[in-house]
């Protein structure tokens, strides 16, 4: 009799023991969450905002100093934008195309008060040059 409650109270132990440390480890461990769709929705859009975002740097790249190429991306962009405009999962995507319109069109009016620097500059040479031609002669 002795030794069956000996056994039943080793046997209680342990089981015991194995409840407490699955409490301990629930605890401690991180719960997992399988994202829903919506959340896998939007790390996709994320992904090819990511994506998008290279490939555009790309193209700045080349058409950096070319207002009309750079008037076609501004084009590509605000269609874009207004793809996704009913779209709220999209709000990131849209707010990079305004951004990247808002940079493009200060490049383009950059390059072309530095055309018109480079014009006015032009022409004041060309007026000097005649000026001296004239007090010459």
């Amino acid at each position: 009799m002795k030794t069956v409650v000996i056994g039943l109270g080793a046997l209680a132990a342990v089981f015991v023991g194995i409840m407490a440390y699955n409490v301990w480890r629930g605890e401690t461990t991180p719960v997992e969450k399988t994202p829903g769709i919506v959340e896998q929705g939007r790390e996709d859009l994320h992904a090819k905002l990511l994506e998008q975002e290279q490939r555009e740097a790309q193209i700045e790249k080349l058409y950096w100093n070319s207002p009309e190429q750079l008037r076609v991306l501004i084009k590509s962009h605000q269609q874009r934008i207004d793809q996704l405009r009913d779209n709220t999962a999209g709000a990131e995507i849209v707010s990079h195309d305004k951004d990247a319109i808002a940079r493009l069109e200060k490049r383009i009016a950059d390059i072309e008060a530095e055309q018109a620097a480079q014009a006015k500059s032009a022409e004041e040479a060309r007026k000097a040059q005649q000026e001296s031609l004239h007090q010459s002669q």
